[in-house]
């Protein structure tokens, strides 16, 4: 199992958590009394500069973690296959193996990528949902000033509280704010790089079978799958193709090295 807070993953987590109180307090101190046009521009070009931000320090994050990751993962193939005295032949990490990488990088940002846009989707929504809560304190009362903008502010902080800068709602209908969401996707992508170095580790030296660990998972998805024996490449005709690591986000399973008789 790779570490899955590395110094490096700590910052990112972080720059995460702060840019989830940033985007809040940019909400939160829109001033009701400006004009439509004026909120509209301003606070969501605070929103972009945010997100931008993260973009740029995710990308940076995943470019050193990712590669990282991998190769951990084909070494830790290496040891453990050593544990029941097999050597694997030690290779350089040829292009094949550059290729995954990149690869893996990808699909990650697009999942970031897919995070930080539910974001700025979550910014449009709270500016229209304050420019109709001051049109129709202005229908209402006639003018927007005293009480009208304290109610205006603590029906957008109700909002705000409830909702959050939502960057994923998913099957269950769970709202994943962005910091939550930027938490799973690194638990994931670390676990996945990992266990994608570990598995073309050995199958570049032609071994087909692996074992998932087993540490009495009370997880109901996880349970059908401890300490069963799986084919890397679903050709082996005894065994069962071996699902993705992760099997689910913050799933902690890996597999080892299995050899018959």
């Amino acid at each position: 199992m790779p570490v899955l807070t590395p110094p490096s993953t700590t910052r990112l987590l972080s720059s995460y958590r702060k840019a989830a109180k940033e985007l809040n307090q940019t909400i939160l101190q829109a001033d009701p009394k400006k004009p439509v046009v004026f909120l509209r521009r301003v606070v969501l070009v605070d929103i972009e500069g945010i997100t931008k931000e993260l973009e740029k320090e995710t990308r940076v994050w995943l470019e050193a973690e990712v590669p990282k990751q991998y190769k951990e993962g084909s070494f830790q193939a290496i040891s453990d296959s050593k544990a029941q005295e097999l050597i694997l032949k030690r290779t350089e990490f040829g292009q094949i193996h550059k290729e995954a990488v990149e690869a893996l990088v990808e699909d990650a940002y697009l999942d970031f990528a897919g995070g930080i846009e539910g974001v700025k989707r979550a910014g449009r929504e709270f500016i229209s949902d304050l420019i109709k809560l001051k049109i129709n304190e202005r229908i209402v009362v006639g003018s927007i000033k005293g009480e009208g903008v304290y109610k205006i502010k603590r029906e957008v902080k109700k909002l705000v509280e409830d909702r959050g800068f939502t960057a994923l709602i998913d099957r269950g209908s769970k709202r994943w704010k962005i910091d939550t969401y930027a938490e799973m996707l690194v638990r994931t992508h670390i676990i996945k790089a990992n266990n994608s170095g570990f598995v073309n580790r050995l199958l570049e030296n032609g071994l087909e079978l692996v074992e998932m660990s087993s540490h009495g998972s009370s997880c109901p998805i996880c349970q059908q799958y401890e300490g069963k024996i799986f084919s890397l490449t679903g050709n082996d005709k005894k065994h069962e193709k071996a699902p993705d690591l992760p099997i689910h986000p913050n799933c902690r399973h890996s597999y080892l090295p299995y050899i018959e008789n």
